[in-house]
């Protein structure tokens, strides 16, 4: 008789199973929010912010809200448990979360809060970071059910590049990969993960490093303030929802960083620390102006230019517009010749003419001089620098 071979039936290959949805079949579920159009129940956020504007002091005041189930700027919010990862300045958030209760939230110290504070182990690969922080969600997840019979709701982790030993804040393909895992630890969790993060030099740069830290974000709150040099003093202090993937973005609010007595230090002097109250004025910081981009107009035709314009340069009566002090190209030539022989002896003269063309192109693109045609091999030019 002859063998018959039986085979397992062919599964069928994801690339060949396609499963198609029609819209409008049901209603859309509403947005899940931890703070109401604003943060979203679950993933990751960013508490991004300039240096000294008060990031943590806004992370504190968030937490607490939480905690106590009070309005985040006028907003609903989920209540629950926080868990703070404590990997950069720890001992600072518990002066701060004191002083919060004491002067702002007014709960009458009525003992223990579900607001835990864990400090990341040193030395460990991001990989073991992200199995440590999931065993922390864990962790604190069943000290709120357990003691306070409430869930966790956030995690913050202060800050990014101190928690997971980022060496370069510029690779993106890093920066997309933690990102993608800090989302998964926190919808797996249940919680919301909100590293806090630095900004560029410019408040308009957003998130310093890499773009994928923002792209990766559901939603990035800036905190925004303007720092004397000197002083060292921040004012004009603000908060602004800067991407959200499911609401509006835009101002929040004004804030003030207030002082506040805990106690007196074994000297008898008092020992202070800081909570912040959001202003009814929305009055925005005004951002730092950004920097000029490095001008690319070789430094030899800016040394031409000037010295043409010093030696030849005459009035000139814009047709329909003002005087301006103006000089024959030629002159400028001249001069940018005469430098680029005595930097560039092996250069031919084609080679120098056309130099000076991409000089003068240049210098045009980028705002620095105008001109008028006098004629097919002459014109006056002219500057237009601030």
């Amino acid at each position: 008789m002859a063998k018959i071979a039986i085979f397992a039936a062919p599964q069928p290959s994801p690339i060949n199973t396609v499963s198609l949805r029609a819209i409008g079949g049901t209603s859309p579920e509403p947005p899940q929010w931890l703070v109401k159009g604003i943060l979203p129940r679950t993933g990751v956020a960013l508490l991004s912010g300039q240096y000294a504007a008060g990031k943590t002091f806004v992370g504190a005041d968030l937490c607490l809200s939480l905690v106590f189930d009070r309005e985040f700027l006028g907003r609903r919010v989920r209540s629950g448990g926080v868990l703070w990862i404590a990997a950069e300045g720890g001992g600072e958030i518990d002066s701060r979360v004191e002083a919060a209760r004491e002067g702002k939230f007014q709960d009458g110290h009525a003992g223990a809060i579900p607001f835990f504070v864990a400090e990341p182990p040193a030395g460990l690969s991001q990989h073991n970071i992200i199995i440590w922080l999931e065993n922390a969600v864990a962790e604190a997840s069943w000290e709120c059910a357990d003691k306070f019979g409430t869930n966790l709701r956030l995690v913050v982790i202060d800050t990014l590049a101190a928690c997971f030993n980022i060496t370069d804040e510029n690779d993106n393909a890093e920066a997309a990969r933690l990102m993608k895992e800090l989302a998964r630890v926190g919808n797996a969790g249940g919680v919301l993960v909100m590293p806090i993060a630095h900004h560029g030099k410019n408040a308009e740069t957003g998130v310093r490093g890499a773009s994928a830290y923002g792209a990766g974000a559901d939603a990035i709150l800036s905190v925004l303030g303007v720092t004397d040099p000197l002083s060292g003093r921040t004012s004009k202090r603000s908060l602004a929802l800067t991407k959200s993937r499911r609401g509006g973005t835009g101002s929040l609010g004004s804030f003030e960083v207030r002082s506040h007595v805990l106690g007196l230090d074994e000297d008898g002097d008092p020992m202070t620390a800081g909570y912040i109250e959001f202003l009814e004025s929305r009055e925005e910081a005004a951002p730092q102006q950004p920097a000029k981009p490095k001008s690319k107009v070789p430094r030899d035709f800016t040394e031409a230019f000037d010295e043409a314009l010093s030696d030849h340069g005459k009035d000139y009566a814009i047709p329909n517009g003002p005087t301006v002090n103006a000089v024959h190209v030629t002159e400028v030539r001249n001069n940018f010749m005469r430098r680029y022989i005595n930097g560039n002896p092996e250069k031919t003269d084609s080679a120098k003419y056309k130099a000076f063309e991409r000089a003068l192109d240049t210098a045009r693109g980028e705002g620095m001089i105008s001109g008028v045609s006098l004629s097919r091999n002459n014109a006056l030019i002219w500057s237009i620098r601030e």
